[in-house]
């Protein structure tokens, strides 16, 4: 863009266009939040003014403008739904500013390229135990399994432990923590709404304990004596010995259920996804089986394999491309700023939508057709960067975006070189975005195993 994307204040232009503020418009976006604000970008532009009530929003959708608001931590700050900061605390993902930096630098080396190659033998490992007792013809629900298996590699991967047959129990404690952060059931909370005695906040309050608890007995095992891996709670249970006044038991217990909410439901989200876009995509999932039998032939994959399994990975980042785990991003502006002229006032809410830019046909082509072969080195250097942006970006980028491509990869590699999957018949997807983007049916599947 010809000018800067974002700048200080030294004007009080117009506000941008957008689709008015009326109860139509709230009930619009209250039923379906997803076709809103595409409907909203492609029709007013690269920056939509989202006024609801008193409330004035801005949506960008341009990728200069994407850029400018996940990278300007001193303007724009990040937001988390107030349900999740109650039970994550002050991990990673909810702490701000020098707080985030210490943490960050203190967890990379946990996520570095070396580390997450070696781990694939441990991811590929429980993928073959939690699918060793798939049968040919069954119906499995796919949204299910993919986050009991994202469950049990981040147990043996990140903390060295077999959640086993917890995995199910800990899955539905999870669905129902987040459950809280469904967009229907933000846009009527409240401080005061939440502090209501219902049914569905006493399961809430009951699954966050579940969650508190398992965490907490993970951490008092690992004191009982030392692990021989490296594992991120060996990590931090070490740290704690080392400086308690640095590591509290209790940051201990923010960080880990940081690493177990958002490590489980965004990889195994983002999977789900990818089963069903190969099932309404036989020829993507024909060329996806032949690179299996060329690259892998009759053995398991590896992380070695990683590079190798070059269209495999092009399928994930479509999958992605069209059903991004993380569909909205949003910022809250903590002064005045000016973003492509126009001021954004101190309070205002500042979304960016994977989901909205990544099908905006500028960059993407006919942006609802699943075609892997946008992900070529060629087609994706041609591309704006922030055209697309799955784990984020800037110092608060998804700091597991290399474990999650790790797991997708050989989670899709090992399961479809034994296995096909198909859409049970008569069965409706419909979106239902949390947090994440979640199908709202489920996604049963019948499995065929491949001769």
């Amino acid at each position: 863009m010809a000018q800067s994307a974002m700048e200080a204040i030294d004007a009080c232009p117009a506000k941008p266009s957008g689709p008015g503020n009326s109860w139509l418009a709230y009930a619009a976006l209250y039923r379906d939040p997803l076709d809103y604000l595409t409907r909203a970008a492609r029709k007013h532009g690269d920056i939509v003014h989202l006024k609801i009530g008193r409330k004035s929003d801005f949506l960008l959708n341009h990728p200069d403008l994407v850029r400018a608001a996940l990278l300007d931590h001193e303007n724009l700050r990040r937001c988390v739904h107030r349900p999740l900061r109650r039970v994550l605390g002050t991990g990673l993902l909810t702490c701000r500013g020098e707080r985030h930096k210490k943490q960050r630098a203190l967890l990379q080396t946990m996520f570095n390229r070396e580390r997450i190659v070696a781990l694939g033998d441990v991811m590929v490992d429980q993928i073959t135990r939690w699918t060793d007792r798939w049968r040919d013809g069954a119906s499995v629900d796919m949204a299910e399994e993919m986050t009991d298996l994202a469950i049990s590699i981040s147990g043996k991967a990140l903390f060295n432990v077999d959640f086993g047959s917890k995995a199910a129990e800990l899955r539905n404690a999870l669905v129902t923590v987040l459950q809280a952060t469904r967009f229907k059931n933000l846009a009527l909370a409240s401080k005061q709404f939440e502090k209501l005695s219902l049914p569905s906040h006493r399961r809430f309050a009951r699954a966050a304990e579940k969650l508190d608890a398992e965490i907490r007995a993970m951490i008092a095992e690992r004191r009982k004596g030392a692990c021989e891996d490296p594992d991120l709670l060996s990590v931090m249970v070490r740290l704690h010995k080392q400086s308690r006044k640095g590591i509290t038991d209790q940051k201990i217990r923010d960080q880990m259920l940081t690493f177990f909410m958002v490590g489980n439901e965004t990889p195994a989200t983002g999977l789900m996804w990818t089963w069903y876009l190969l099932a309404e995509n036989p020829d993507v999932a024909t060329k996806l089986h032949n690179e299996l039998d060329h690259v892998l032939g009759d053995r398991l994959p590896s992380g070695q394999d990683f590079d190798r399994l070059r269209y495999t990975r092009m399928a994930f980042a479509e999958s992605m491309r069209l059903y991004p785990p993380v569909w909205l991003m949003t910022r809250r502006a903590v002064r005045d700023v000016k973003i492509n002229g126009f001021v954004i006032r101190s309070g205002s809410y500042v979304h960016v939508s994977p989901f909205v830019t990544h099908r905006d046909a500028r960059y993407f082509p006919e942006p609802e057709r699943f075609d892997p072969e946008r992900w070529t080195p060629e087609a994706a250097a041609a591309r704006p960067k922030f055209s697309y942006f799955p784990f984020g970006g800037g110092s608060l980028q998804c700091i597991g975006e290399g474990f999650a491509w790790m797991q997708g990869v050989l989670t899709i590699a090992t399961l479809a070189r034994r296995w096909r999957m198909r859409l049970a018949p008569g069965h409706r997807i419909a979106l239902d975005p949390h947090i994440t983007l979640r199908s709202r049916y489920g996604m049963p599947m019948i499995l065929e195993r491949r001769k």
